[in-house]
């Protein structure tokens, strides 16, 4: 139970680590995730913002056009050239993005600059590639047109041309007004819409060249925007399906709304991006923002970190807990298992104990050693007659003096009682009979307990492995049997010998038959009359005989005896039952009369779990009434598992049975005791009656019996009556039921048919 305790406690701690993991997981990806969505916000956000600045400052920049278009061609030519260079140059002063500004005639030769510049080999923006597409498309528009990004020498630096044309009254080009923006990063307006780790790109929509790329060098300049992007770039730009599957749009749908789209886009084998594009119709250009997810970590990790620091916390602390409740439990476990295995009053191993550690003595190849059984002598009287107190503090100076007086290495146990177990090294019979008479002088030499004196004595039977057997059960047989040799002489030891041997071996044989006995039908039921006063019959005492093939006849003292050591009383004690409750009913349908029957039954088959409904479903197989049944216990064994067995007692008696308590006298029942019983007779034992009429401390006893049954409402039954004056000496003294050879001796069924017939009517049968 410990074990499995000790189990679940980490296997719960494992639950809790692995649900605080699968937690942690799921916090982790759910902020991840909030990271992620907070960054498509600022994407969609930027994007956005970056669509708005761009169109309101190309239109700052068209109507800037459209103002000089106003103010240089009024008279459809260029009159005061260096007054326009005054102004263009106080544009330029005003604008930092700007880097230039220019006028072609409608062939494409510049005719004017905003800054000196030698002219004599002039670019033709018509018939440069890089500047032609924009410049033919601005002769035919009327709106502004973005041009190609191109590197222009005369300013050593890379631009952006917005170009515009001017025309007549009759709508004829008559020059093309330019503007140059700076693409490098200190002077670009999109330099405010960038954000580390964040890359801003803008493509014309017709020709997928770049016009701007964000946080790159110049000296990659050439290869940004000297030609369209590649089919991984568009890719990337594309975002794959990502944008049909995820946003659930497409670039011509983007082409004719304001808001900005943003998805997550895997590229196999390389990285992740989240990306986000926004149109602007008016200039045809695409803004599009691509952010590796790398980002995300960066962001998130912080949250992960503490995270993961308050998890260790945590379970630094929950395992702190877990230990110490482990701890705790080993503790008390440790302690439980001492208690489990010592008993409390000598504190010495019990036999829990011995049954453990039998195995460091009994092993193939084990050295000899021998077995002590002990016995105190005659310590029941010290219990009866100044009590339990006394008595226990007697036996923990005894275990005291067996631990003192054995050679080291000697195992003490109490085996229960006044019974005490020894395993001894020692083998050789000369040296351990001298260990045995020390042990007993010890022993023996007078007690002094809380002011009185006391002396006891002690039997010990000893056996030796592997001579008298190889198995502990057979040690201990052996011992118990040298013990009750010793015991006839008090105060002295014994060796199990070749003449105890063969006493054990007819117990070994008695058992070995006991179990076959109930199969081979060996087992037969005989039944004693029990006698009202006037000598009608009350009832009959079931009892069990045995006459086996090999054996012949069997006492029942001595194979009940076996039966409750080796464990077969229940199966003997429900066959017994059985037969005599079918049997008795049988004979009382037969004769039509109603009595007694008593059936005893044994301490084991009180213990034994569903004793109670097994015997009612005998009673129930059968017609007789439970009223008539009567259940007797043994008062000698009976005390002594008190509390375990009342309960049953109780149950039997709600179900209507009868309770007996037999041999009473002999054991040691108090009056508080006899309260908590729900008996309804006592038997008083025939070691009382046998000395009846001439004994007067067996009459008195008798007499003291009759009063206190009489005083508690018990009936009171005489057994072992076996004269004439026996039993009118009990019936003066008040007894109200006999049982003995003086009316009968235990009859057979037929015996006991012809019996009732000439001792009993129908009427005085009845129990009353």
């Amino acid at each position: 139970m410990k074990y499995l305790l000790k189990k679940n406690l980490w296997t719960l701690f494992y639950i809790l680590l692995g649900m605080g993991l699968a937690l942690l997981l799921l916090i982790s990806y759910m902020q991840y995730k909030n990271v992620e969505k907070d960054l498509r916000a600022e994407l969609s956000y930027l994007s956005r913002s970056t669509s708005e600045a761009t169109n309101h400052y190309f239109i700052q920049q068209e109507i800037l056009l459209n103002v000089l278009d106003r103010h240089l061609f009024e008279d459809e030519e260029i009159k005061d050239r260096d007054h326009v260079k005054r102004l263009f140059a106080n544009l330029l002063q005003i604008n930092p993005a700007l880097a230039g500004i220019s006028v072609s005639d409608p062939d494409g030769n510049i005719i004017l600059l905003s800054k000196a510049r030698n002219l004599r080999n002039p670019i033709n923006l018509k018939h440069s590639k890089e500047s032609c597409h924009a410049f033919e498309k601005a002769l035919v528009e009327k709106a502004m047109v973005v041009g190609r990004a191109f590197y222009d020498k005369a300013l050593n630096e890379w631009i952006l041309p917005l170009h515009k044309a001017a025309r007549d009254d009759s709508g004829r080009v008559v020059a093309v007004l330019s503007v140059g923006l700076h693409l490098s990063s200190a002077r670009s307006i999109w330099q405010a819409y960038t954000d580390a780790g964040t890359e801003l790109e803008i493509f014309l929509d017709d020709s997928w060249y770049r016009i701007y790329h964000s946080d790159k060098p110049p000296e990659r300049y050439p290869e940004l925007y000297n030609k369209p992007i590649t089919e991984q770039e568009r890719y990337i730009f594309e975002g794959g399906k990502a944008l049909e599957t995820e946003a659930e749009t497409s670039f011509e749908k983007l082409k004719k709304t304001a808001s900005p789209a943003v998805v997550l886009l895997t590229i196999p084998g390389e990285k992740s991006y989240i990306i986000s594009w926004q149109y602007i119709p008016k200039y045809r250009l695409w803004i599009h923002y691509h952010m590796p997810t790398e980002k995300i970590l960066e962001r998130v990790k912080n949250y992960w970190l503490i995270n993961i620091v308050s998890f260790i916390f945590i379970f630094i602390v929950v395992y702190y807990l877990f230990y110490t409740i482990n701890a705790i439990e080993k503790r008390k476990s440790k302690e439980l298992l001492y208690q489990a295995m010592h008993d409390s009053l000598t504190n010495l191993p019990n036999r829990m104990y011995l049954q453990k550690k039998i195995d460091s003595w009994i092993y193939d190849g084990a050295p000899p050693f021998s077995v002590g059984f002990i016995d105190l002598d005659n310590f029941k009287n010290i219990n009866d007659s100044i009590g339990h107190h006394y008595g226990d503090l007697i036996l923990v100076e005894v275990a005291k003096r067996l631990k003192a007086s054995m050679p080291k290495g000697t195992m003490v146990i109490r085996h229960g009682g006044d019974e005490f177990i020894m395993l001894c090294h020692e083998y050789d019979i000369d040296r351990l009979s001298e260990n045995a008479r020390l042990l007993i002088e010890a022993i023996s030499q007078p007690y002094e307990v809380e002011g009185m004196e006391f002396t006891v004595g002690v039997s010990i039977g000893i056996s030796r492995y592997p001579l008298d057997g190889t198995k502990l059960f057979e040690l201990l047989s052996a011992a118990d049997i040298a013990m009750y040799h010793a015991k006839r002489s008090k105060n002295s030891f014994a060796f199990f010998t070749s003449e105890l041997k063969a006493q054990r071996n007819r117990y070994s044989i008695m058992e070995h038959e006991l179990r076959n006995a109930i199969e081979k039908e060996e087992l037969t039921i005989v039944y004693q009359p029990q006698i009202r006063k006037d000598g009608t019959l009350h009832g009959v005492e079931a009892l069990v005989r045995w006459e086996n093939r090999k054996l012949g006849h069997i006492h029942p003292e001595e194979f009940i005896k076996i039966a409750e050591e080796s464990g077969l009383m229940p199966k003997v004690g429900r066959y017994i039952a059985a037969h005599a409750i079918s049997e008795i009913d049988s004979l009382q349908r037969k004769l039509g009369t109603k009595f007694c029957l008593a059936i005893n039954i044994s301490i084991r088959q009180l213990n034994e779990k569903g004793f109670v409904e097994s015997f009612l479903e005998i009673i129930r197989e059968n017609s007789i009434d439970p009223s008539h049944i009567v259940v007797e216990i043994t008062e000698s064994l009976f005390i002594e598992e008190l509390e375990f067995i009342l309960a049953t007692l109780h149950e039997l008696k709600r179900e209507g049975l009868n309770i007996s308590l037999d041999d009473f006298g002999t054991g040691y029942s108090s009056l508080g005791m006899l309260r908590k019983l729900p008996i309804d007779e006592l038997k008083i034992d025939k070691s009382f009656i046998e000395a009846l009429p001439d004994d007067n401390e067996s009459e008195a006893m008798v007499k003291a019996i009759i009063t206190l049954g009489k005083t508690l409402g018990f009936s009171i039954l005489a057994e072992g009556v076996e004269d004439e004056e026996q039993f009118i000496r009990l019936n003066e003294l008040g007894c109200d039921l006999y049982q003995g050879y003086f009316f009968s001796k235990p009859l057979s069924l037929d015996r006991l048919e012809l019996f009732i017939g000439s001792h009993c009517s129908p009427a005085g049968c009845t129990r009353q």
